[in-house]
């Protein structure tokens, strides 16, 4: 039986997704003086942009997190936010 269903990508840009695990940053946050350098598990943030080869980002996504930090993540350190 047809349905008017459509796929969407849950990796794309405007996408809430969340942090599986603690994330952590062998460089300074800024925004996040004082928290040893990493994002806590389950996280919320929404997708800026997708993979981009030519920055040397190549498989990862720039997600933007709670307290205004950007950050470029792996696919597997962060699932779908519903």
């Amino acid at each position: 039986m047809p349905t008017k269903a459509t796929e969407s990508l849950c990796f794309e840009p405007g996408k809430l997704v969340r942090s599986r695990t603690t994330i952590y940053s062998s460089t300074p946050i800024e925004q996040l003086v004082g928290t040893y350098n990493h994002i806590a598990g389950g996280t919320v943030g929404v997708i800026i942009s997708g993979p981009r080869p030519e920055t040397g980002y190549g498989h990862q996504y720039q997600v933007q997190f709670l307290n205004n930090v950007v950050w470029w993540v792996d696919p597997n350190e962060i699932e779908p936010y519903f």
